[in-house]
């Protein structure tokens, strides 16, 4: 019986550490934190849930989208992304000197659906780049802060 006891802890403990999602403040003024689960209440506190196991891909596009900012020619309808539970959604407007893009962030992690604006159309595009790249810093330093 006693060995019974100390297998559900043990198993119980290893559940414990496998966090599924990296909770986002969505203006970068709080730390990132992780989590088994995902709840209304940092839904608005500002935080946006991405699954642990995708935040490599979750970066990548969010490199792909900030090279894109930074490019000067227009280049046609830009890229939908589908990563877990995150959607990223982009609209590219043609100007004359080049286009203004605009992204969303919808994420339907567990049972909840939060939804950031990413990419503002009105900015231009360089101001967007940095906010892009500002990001994917603040995300990459709490992966480290969580390697520790």
């Amino acid at each position: 019986m006693k060995y019974i006891f100390i297998f559900i802890f043990l198993c119980s403990a290893n559940f414990a550490q496998s966090q599924r999602y990296i909770l986002l403040d969505k203006t970068m003024s709080q730390p990132a934190f992780f989590s088994n689960n995902v709840s209304v209440s940092e839904k608005f506190k500002g935080f946006f849930p991405v699954e642990k196991k995708d935040v490599g891909k979750f970066i990548e596009a969010l490199q792909e989208i900030a090279k894109r900012l930074s490019s000067k020619k227009i280049t046609g309808k830009p890229k939908q992304y589908k990563i877990g539970c995150t959607e990223i959604t982009g609209e590219a407007f043609p100007l004359a000197s080049g286009e203004r893009l605009d992204y969303m962030l919808t994420s339907t992690c567990g049972d909840v659906k939060v939804s950031m604006h990413l990419v503002d159309a009105k900015l231009d595009n360089a101001n967007n780049e940095y906010f892009v790249n500002t990001w994917i810093k603040y995300i990459q330093n709490a992966l480290k802060q969580n390697q520790r």
